[in-house]
């Protein structure tokens, strides 16, 4: 099995030089579309709208202020160093910041010069209530401004007695990697079912050097790349027990304790760059996107309770097919193969994986698991993956309208957040959002005070809408059967009725959604009708 138009391109799981140079953007898959090619269907809903939040500079995960099940406030971890405080209950984005290792705080993130460097994770110790301790990961020099600023480190923080802040001067290392690249960071952090640290790390970047194998022309780190080399903890995914502001230990069943030549903190191996990954927060299971390199991105699956050691192929595999060697290399020989994968075409550049629904907003979402690409400008942005019963994976395209949509090249998507109900965030360069609703399956009856005259209507008629007396209309949305967004316009306190024209919309059903200017949403059902 082998791979044809072969290129060398350095891959980041962002490709902000990319952005400034669209041609690196198009290699084109050799063979196929999405892998495996045979479910290509899903049952998860057409559309989903996501509501925008706040701004925020290149924000990279979104987690609950507190462990709390009915906390509200979030915490929105920019790549920037900046961890801003979000807290609808009190008016918003709080001042202060709840962290800010970068220009203008500490000072101490290497960011700016790739846009892989940076804070890439800050996540609650499990009894943060009791002992406020905060973990996070980054490329930077350490509290005191001593060492390496391109090394990414893990550093445990203490917070302010009322937890609304970190204390920048009570601090403990646990882990820095010697990454000699600027690239292939990784960088998530999880806290598991079994309350054990995980934490992604890539493969510490830099490829395409001339060596031997692989389309890009390999990369260098020794002869079977830092992915599957036990003996280094990059390119891995890792588990350790956290004793706070003290030295971690090793999980006495973790699957390498005791084995020769490799390293006790790694649960598993053979990543590039997994740089979004999660658990499903009812089952336990793993969903790992793990950045590609020249013609595939994939998501992987590990059940809970695999007992981890599992090998997921690079630089062996990228994707479902052979990388390196690509000559006499037997695919079926991998102990684990993605459950999903797309090739780099339509635009589509760096995996950025999500998390599986487990909320209570969207009934038609729960159970599936919802992941991006950072790139894909044009058709498809967004896919939801579903279990089957025969342990094939099934996949569709899923469209999420936010407003304005998202405008090529200046709103790609990074990360995905998880609150404590189990409700989905969005993070792009510029916003944060939450996803909201399916539009074509709406909670609760729609309103009677939401009058359509007439109704049914023609195509390119008059309608009249009437929400009562001394309403003033600040928004219009209108959805087709299929959940798509087809008119979304913002009104400057239209009072009612407010006449609107069918033109455009073709026959059938559609739901219309209306924003007062006192801040009430009503609902209504209108069909449109051929003369």
């Amino acid at each position: 099995m082998h791979k044809v138009n072969p290129r060398t391109v350095t891959r980041l799981p962002f490709r902000a030089l990319a952005f400034a140079l669209p041609g690196l953007l198009c290699a084109v898959h050799a063979s196929g579309q999405y892998w495996p090619e045979e479910v290509p269907v899903s049952t998860a809903p057409a559309a989903l709208v996501g509501e925008r939040l706040l701004a925020a500079e290149w924000p990279v995960a979104v987690r609950p202020a507190s462990h709390d099940p009915e906390e509200t406030a979030l915490l929105v971890v920019c790549h920037t160093g900046e961890v801003k405080m979000y807290d609808p209950a009190n008016g918003g984005v709080r001042e202060t910041p709840f962290m800010h290792l970068g220009a203008g705080g500490l000072d101490l993130v290497d960011y700016g010069i790739m846009s892989e460097q940076g804070l890439n994770d800050l996540v609650l110790d499990p009894d943060f209530a009791a002992n406020g301790l905060v973990y996070a990961i980054y490329n930077g020099q350490r509290p005191d401004g001593t060492g390496n600023r391109l090394h990414q480190r893990l550093v445990c923080f203490g917070t302010t007695p009322d937890r609304s802040a970190v204390d920048p001067s009570v601090w403990y290392e646990l882990l820095v990697f010697e990454e000699d690249e600027r690239g292939h960071n990784g960088g998530q952090l999880h806290f598991g079912p079994d309350g054990l640290l995980y934490l992604s790390v890539g493969d510490g970047g830099g490829t395409g050097t001339g060596a031997t194998g692989g389309g890009s022309g390999g990369d260098d780190h020794g002869p079977i790349g830092n992915g599957q080399n036990l003996g280094t903890l990059l390119g891995k995914l890792l588990r350790i027990r956290t004793h706070g502001l003290a030295p971690y230990s090793i999980p006495e069943d973790n699957p390498f304790v005791g084995v020769a030549g490799a390293l006790p903190e790694i649960w598993a191996y053979g990543f590039r760059n997994p740089w979004r990954w999660s658990f499903d927060r009812l089952t336990g299971d793993l969903f790992i996107g793990d950045v590609g390199e020249v013609d595939w991105e994939e998501v992987s699956f590990e059940p809970a309770g695999s007992g981890g050691g599992r090998n997921y192929g690079w630089r062996r595999m990228e994707g479902p097919m052979c990388y390196e060697p690509v000559v006499d290399c037997d695919p079926d020989s991998l102990l684990v193969r993605p459950i999903f994968a797309y090739p780099h075409a339509n635009g589509w550049c760096s995996v950025i994986g999500g998390y599986r629904y487990r909320g209570t907003a969207i009934p038609t979402l729960y159970g599936s698991y919802l992941l991006t690409d950072a790139c894909g400008f044009y058709d498809v942005k967004f896919w939801a993956l579903q279990e089957g019963a025969n342990g094939l994976w099934s996949h569709a395209p899923i469209e999420i309208q936010v407003p304005g949509g998202f405008p090529q090249w200046d709103e790609p998507r990074y990360a995905f957040g998880e609150d404590n109900r189990g409700e989905l965030y969005l993070c792009t360069r510029n916003f944060v959002y939450k996803i909201a609703y399916d539009p074509a399956d709406l909670a609760g009856e729609f309103a009677d005070n939401v009058v359509f005259t007439p109704n049914p209507a023609a195509t390119g008629a008059d309608v009249t809408l009437d929400l009562g007396v001394d309403v003033a209309l600040e928004r219009l949305r209108i959805f087709d059967a299929a959940g798509r967004t087809v008119h979304d316009v913002e009104l400057l306190a239209a009072q009612a009725p407010y006449t609107w024209n069918t033109a455009g919309l073709a026959p059938g059903t559609y739901v219309v959604q209306t924003f007062t200017v006192g801040g009430e949403v009503r609902w209504g059902r209108i069909a449109i009708v051929r003369l």
